[in-house]
């Protein structure tokens, strides 16, 4: 019988190496405030919807919502491609995501919504993607009064 061998690789340069069910949108409440008190930025592959989380906020019944952190959604419909295209934008950003913390203000949420053409792209063109919305957002937020507008498109 073989033994399994430790794993050797340095995931701490890119964060943890897997993705917890903390760091994610998962209940549909959960979407449905991003979407309602968000703000939405397009780019062309994504629409991205950004939500700042108050820390003591919590569920319907009462339970707090999930330690200061951001968290991640992902809305892929099938007009976007088979299973196979769909599984693989999910998969994309959840690692672009995971590896790139960085990158997003803790406390928000995030929520995805795949476009046409979504799957196509590799990790690089969807991180350039995250990078240039996260950029914008951050000049947005030191223009002063105008940054709490909700954007209308």
């Amino acid at each position: 019988m073989q033994q399994k061998k430790p794993d050797t690789s340095d995931s701490s340069a890119h964060g943890p190496a897997t993705f917890d069910p903390g760091a994610r949108v998962r209940k549909r409440f959960e979407y449905r405030l991003v979407q309602n008190k968000g703000r939405r930025v397009s780019t062309p592959h994504f629409t991205i919807l950004v939500s700042t989380r108050a820390p003591s906020q919590t569920a319907p019944g009462g339970a707090p919502i999930d330690p200061p952190r951001s968290r991640l959604g992902v809305t892929v419909t099938k007009k976007v491609g088979n299973a196979v295209a769909r599984n693989r934008v999910k998969r994309v950003l959840r690692e672009v995501f995971r590896r790139n913390q960085s990158v997003f203000s803790a406390m928000n949420d995030y929520v995805f919504i795949a476009k046409d053409g979504a799957p196509e792209l590799g990790y690089q063109e969807v991180l350039a993607e995250v990078r240039a919305v996260a950029h914008a957002l951050a000049a947005e937020r030191g223009s002063g009064p105008q940054s709490a507008r909700r954007s209308h498109r």
